[in-house]
Formats: structure tokens, sequence, C-alpha cells
């Protein structure tokens, strides 16, 4: 393998796999009331947006992740 491979959009594309991945992931979690557990994919995935430059789908994932939490996980009074 020689030195000047570039691969750097092979990874960019991995990271937007794997971060939709771990989206569809969540959704499952969800669906089965593992709020806790969709969370932590929900964070994860928003790295991998942000790491592959997918800056829409980092926000689309952003403010789920900032929906499910204000709904289970807010303050109740």
């Amino acid at each position: 393998m020689s030195k000047d491979t570039d691969t750097s959009g092979q990874w960019i594309d991995f990271y937007v796999k794997k971060g939709r991945y771990l989206e569809e992931l969540s959704e499952n979690h969800f669906m089965n009331k593992e709020y806790k557990k969709c969370l932590e994919l929900l964070s994860q995935s928003y790295s991998m947006f942000e790491k592959g430059g997918a800056e829409s789908e980092a926000q689309r994932v952003k403010e789920r992740f900032s929906h499910i939490k204000a709904t289970h996980f807010g303050k109740k009074e």
C-alpha cells in the first residue's frame, strides 16, 4: 500500500453510514420504551454525523434528542 493513498472519502462515508445505523437502532430502543439507551445512541449518531460532515442530519438528530429528553426526562412539577 502506498503512503499517498487518500481514504478520507471512505471515512466520511463510514461516519455517515454509522450515524444512520445508530439512528435506526435508537428508534428501535425508543419503540421498546428504552429511552436512556435511545438517547445514548442518538448522541453517538450525532457525533458520527458531525465527523462525516452531514450537518443537516446531525441537526435533525440533535432536535430528536432534545425532544425525547424533554418529553421523558423533563422535570415533573
